[in-house]
Protein backbone atom coordinates (compact mmCIF):
# COMPACT_ATOMS: atom_id res chain seq x y z
CA UNK A 1 0.00 0.00 0.00
CA UNK A 2 2.88 2.23 0.82
CA UNK A 3 4.71 1.74 -2.38
CA UNK A 4 1.39 2.53 -4.26
CA UNK A 5 1.10 5.75 -2.58
CA UNK A 6 4.73 6.89 -3.07
CA UNK A 7 4.40 5.97 -6.72
CA UNK A 8 1.01 7.80 -7.06
CA UNK A 9 2.86 10.90 -5.31
CA UNK A 10 5.58 10.92 -7.69
CA UNK A 11 3.17 10.57 -10.79
CA UNK A 12 1.09 13.64 -9.75
CA UNK A 13 4.23 15.44 -8.40
CA UNK A 14 6.61 15.63 -10.88
CA UNK A 15 4.01 16.56 -13.48
CA UNK A 16 2.98 19.89 -11.65
CA UNK A 17 6.44 20.55 -10.97
CA UNK A 18 7.35 20.33 -14.99
CA UNK A 19 3.89 22.07 -15.19
CA UNK A 20 4.65 25.08 -13.31
CA UNK A 21 8.53 25.63 -14.69
CA UNK A 22 6.95 25.61 -18.24
CA UNK A 23 4.09 28.00 -17.41
CA UNK A 24 6.84 30.17 -15.58
CA UNK A 25 9.15 30.11 -18.84
CA UNK A 26 6.40 30.36 -20.99
CA UNK A 27 5.08 33.61 -19.48
CA UNK A 28 8.53 35.33 -19.74
CA UNK A 29 8.90 34.40 -23.05
CA UNK A 30 5.92 35.39 -24.94
CA UNK A 31 4.07 38.91 -25.34
CA UNK A 32 0.59 37.59 -26.45
CA UNK A 33 -2.08 37.80 -23.80
CA UNK A 34 -3.44 34.47 -24.83
CA UNK A 35 -0.83 32.67 -24.62
CA UNK A 36 -0.18 34.37 -21.27
CA UNK A 37 -3.21 33.14 -19.90
CA UNK A 38 -2.53 29.56 -21.09
CA UNK A 39 0.65 29.78 -19.59
CA UNK A 40 -0.95 31.36 -15.97
CA UNK A 41 -3.48 27.81 -16.46
CA UNK A 42 -0.45 25.74 -16.37
CA UNK A 43 1.16 26.89 -14.05
CA UNK A 44 -2.47 26.79 -11.80
CA UNK A 45 -2.61 23.14 -12.86
CA UNK A 46 0.64 22.10 -11.85
CA UNK A 47 0.23 23.07 -8.64
CA UNK A 48 -2.95 21.37 -8.48
CA UNK A 49 -0.80 18.73 -9.24
CA UNK A 50 1.72 19.14 -7.06
CA UNK A 51 -0.85 19.39 -4.01
CA UNK A 52 -1.87 16.13 -5.05
CA UNK A 53 1.58 14.94 -4.90
CA UNK A 54 1.75 15.86 -1.59
CA UNK A 55 -1.51 14.34 -0.21
CA UNK A 56 -0.39 10.54 -1.61
CA UNK A 57 2.72 11.30 0.03
CA UNK A 58 1.50 12.01 3.26
CA UNK A 59 -0.40 8.82 3.07
CA UNK A 60 2.71 6.74 2.60
CA UNK A 61 4.00 8.51 5.22
CA UNK A 62 0.91 7.52 7.41
CA UNK A 63 0.32 10.79 8.07
CA UNK A 64 -3.06 12.47 7.61
CA UNK A 65 -3.54 14.65 4.77
CA UNK A 66 -4.14 17.79 5.95
CA UNK A 67 -0.50 17.35 6.69
CA UNK A 68 0.39 18.19 2.91
CA UNK A 69 -1.64 21.37 3.11
CA UNK A 70 -0.12 22.77 6.48
CA UNK A 71 4.01 21.88 4.42
CA UNK A 72 2.49 23.98 1.45
CA UNK A 73 1.27 26.83 3.62
CA UNK A 74 4.42 26.87 5.31
CA UNK A 75 6.19 26.90 2.24
CA UNK A 76 3.83 30.01 1.05
CA UNK A 77 4.41 31.81 4.22
CA UNK A 78 8.46 31.28 3.57
CA UNK A 79 8.30 32.84 0.53
CA UNK A 80 6.49 35.31 1.53
CA UNK A 81 8.61 36.27 4.10
CA UNK A 82 11.53 36.18 1.69
CA UNK A 83 9.88 38.65 -0.90
CA UNK A 84 9.34 40.87 2.19
CA UNK A 85 13.02 40.76 3.15
CA UNK A 86 14.71 41.41 0.14
CA UNK A 87 11.66 44.48 -0.39
CA UNK A 88 12.85 46.30 3.16
CA UNK A 89 16.78 45.81 2.20
CA UNK A 90 16.31 47.69 -1.55
CA UNK A 91 14.44 50.48 0.42
CA UNK A 92 17.31 50.83 3.16
CA UNK A 93 19.41 50.95 0.12
CA UNK A 94 17.96 53.55 -1.57
CA UNK A 95 17.51 55.55 1.08
CA UNK A 96 21.03 55.91 1.75
CA UNK A 97 22.06 56.33 -1.50
CA UNK A 98 19.71 59.29 -0.82
CA UNK A 99 21.43 60.54 1.78
CA UNK A 100 24.88 60.90 -0.29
Amino acid sequence: MIAAYNTKSLAFGVPGILLQVAGRIGIEVTQEPVLQAICSLSKIGGLILLLIGMIYYAKAKSRHPAWSLMAFLSLIGLIVLACLKDRTLKQETVTVQELY
